[in-house]
């Protein structure tokens, strides 16, 4: 079976796409009678921190490009020193740490509050002390596309593909409540791998025919974060949120599944932290193999 994998990026990001708006039962959800202010941020180490804010709608409640003008974004880290964040331009919903006054390490607790008009916004997330690490990876070509015509996604486009024997060992943090993602950013396809244990394994990895090398990521993800990909069975992550992707399930209004696992007080959405481990990951060519 092909495995997928998507390109990755320090953005660890949802891309909440349903196959359907219809539900037999909708649970009552509080942006059904008012409308509730959404906020979206994952954290990660040597990234400025970068927040998304909207708003819910449905059939009822119009949509609103910008809907609090007026917001100002601050986050904090465990000295307690509130940094604003720049919202990127006049038109946008996107706030972040363009001076990169925030640093962002492990094991660290960060805050998040939004200043709005008639209310104020916010939340936690606390890093991993200590995050996946790969260990040692491998990847051998096995079958030649010539001899075996295959094909995967690079950059949105189909190319011809090699098939590799890809052979992961890693190391898991010591902290039982959060999960591990394998992804690779040679591919670029909807996907991730949940992995347990201590390794990882496939013979039928593909990799573009003309690739000699690409990077393997072990993502580490809070029980928030892992909540919310568990729920929507998220199948793709995004480099960049700033757009509405990521939060369509909530401003959809799907019954109210979502907000179940929000951490967002005073509004709905999530306050996450991913951390990346990265290996350059060199392909074997077929002819070295004896």
């Amino acid at each position: 079976m092909m495995l997928l994998f998507k390109k990755n990026s320090v953005y660890i990001l949802l891309l909440t796409l349903l196959a359907s708006c219809a539900n037999s039962e909708i649970e009552v959800a509080p942006w059904n009678n008012s409308p509730v202010p959404v906020v979206y941020s994952i954290i990660s180490p040597d990234t400025p921190a970068q927040v998304y804010l909207s708003r819910t709608y449905n059939q009822n409640i119009p949509a609103v490009k910008n809907p609090y003008p007026e917001a100002r974004v601050f986050m904090s880290g465990p000295d307690s020193k509130w940094v604003e964040l720049s919202r990127l331009s006049a038109d946008t919903t996107v706030f972040r740490d363009t001076q990169k006054q925030l640093i962002i390490e492990k094991g660290k607790t960060y805050s998040l509050k939004v200043e709005l008009s008639d209310r104020t916004v916010h939340a936690q997330t606390t890093l991993p002390a200590v995050n996946g690490v790969i260990t040692d990876a491998t990847c051998e070509t096995v079958k030649l596309y010539d001899d075996y015509h295959a094909g995967v996604y690079l950059n949105g486009k189909m190319v011809d593909a090699n098939t590799s024997d890809l052979k992961v060992n890693f190391t898991l943090g010591n902290n039982p409540d959060y999960t591990y993602y394998l992804s690779s950013e040679l591919i670029d396809i909807y996907g991730y791998l949940n992995i347990s244990g201590n390794s990882f394994h496939s013979i039928q990895f593909f990799t573009p025919k003309d690739s000699t090398a690409f990077n393997l990521n072990l993502i580490t993800i809070d029980p928030y974060y892992k909540k919310y990909l568990d729920a929507q069975n998220i199948n793709s992550l995004s480099d960049d949120y700033s757009g509405n992707t990521p939060i369509l399930a909530i401003l959809s209004s799907f019954g109210g599944v979502l907000p179940q696992f929000s951490n967002i007080v005073n509004g709905v959405g999530l306050f996450g932290n991913s951390v990346i481990d990265r290996k350059r990951v060199s392909i074997k060519p077929l002819a070295q193999k004896q």
